[in-house]
Order: structure tokens, then sequence, then C-alpha cells
């Protein structure tokens, strides 16, 4: 083994060993040199937990699927959809601590529109995240598949409508 793999394999133990045992994220948003305004801290602080998990849960995905992970629509979807959340969440905060810092008027409906939707997008990543850490039975993939394959092999939907008679 090559020193700079022996490097990444103790750098991603660190980082495991860190987050198990509940280390605080700090990507610098928040803080004395943060980029995000005081108001806006608790918010700040949910996006980088959030951007640490995804970046956790993303990891464990390509060691369980490997290259077959972009043949895993489900599995992509749920990913793209807290990808997305976390895109808006970031405008969301850099919009807000913009306005306050130029002192816009109702400034402070936009930070609440921003720790709202924060909060929402925060407890909606979270679910999704534990959706992708699970197998199938838990999340309901199975039966996604299945119903997918029986519209696909009767090239329509499947079941008969309540009114027709079928006697």
């Amino acid at each position: 083994m090559k020193k700079g793999n022996i490097d990444v394999v103790f750098e991603m133990v660190f980082r495991r060993m860190r987050s198990a045992m509940g280390g605080t994220v700090d990507l610098g948003l928040t803080g004395k040199d943060g980029v995000v305004h005081p108001s806006l801290t608790e918010s700040a602080k949910m996006m980088e937990q959030n951007v640490s998990l995804f970046g956790s849960t993303v990891e464990s995905l390509l060691y369980r699927f490997g290259k077959t992970l972009v043949n895993e629509q489900l599995v992509l979807k749920r990913v793209a959809d807290v990808l997305i959340h976390l895109y808006a969440m970031t405008a969301v905060l850099s919009r807000a601590s913009r306005s306050i810092s130029i002192g816009l008027r109702n400034h402070d409906h936009e930070v609440l529109l921003a720790n709202t939707f924060c909060t929402e997008a925060f407890f909606k990543n979270n679910y999704w995240m534990i959706q992708l850490q699970k197998h199938s039975p838990e999340n309901n993939d199975a039966n996604i598949k299945k119903i997918a394959k029986e519209v696909l092999d009767n090239r329509g939907y499947v079941c008969s409508h309540p009114l027709e008679r079928t006697f």
C-alpha cells in the first residue's frame, strides 16, 4: 500500500471516529470570522450539520454500491433532494444575511423566513439521509420497485376501476 493511501485511510478513520463521538461541525459560517449574520447562527449551524452528515452518507453509499451507484435511481433521487435543499439553504442564508448587512427594509421578516425554511429543510434532509442509510425493507424501495415492474409489464395502470363490473 502506498503512503498516500495510508494517509487517506487514517484521515477517514479519524473523521468517522470524530463524528461517531458527536464532534461538532464548524465550516466557518458563524463566529467571529463567519460569513453569516449572527441572527442566523442557529440556521447556519443546522446547515453545517446537514453538510457534514451528507458527506458521510454519500461516502457510505459509495462503499455500499461502488460503481453501481449510478444504477440506483431511488437512492440518487434522495441524494438529489438533499442536495437541492442544501443549495436552497445556502441561498436563503446568503440572501437574508446580505439583507441585514445592508439594512434592507423588512429584513427581520426575511430572517424569519430564512430560519423557518432552514429548520424545515434540516428535518427533511435528516429524514432522507436516514432513509439512505437503511436497506430496502425499511425505506419502501422494494415496494416501489415492485409497483414499477408491474406497471411496466402491463404497459399501464394495473388496477381495475372500482365501478367496473367484474362478475
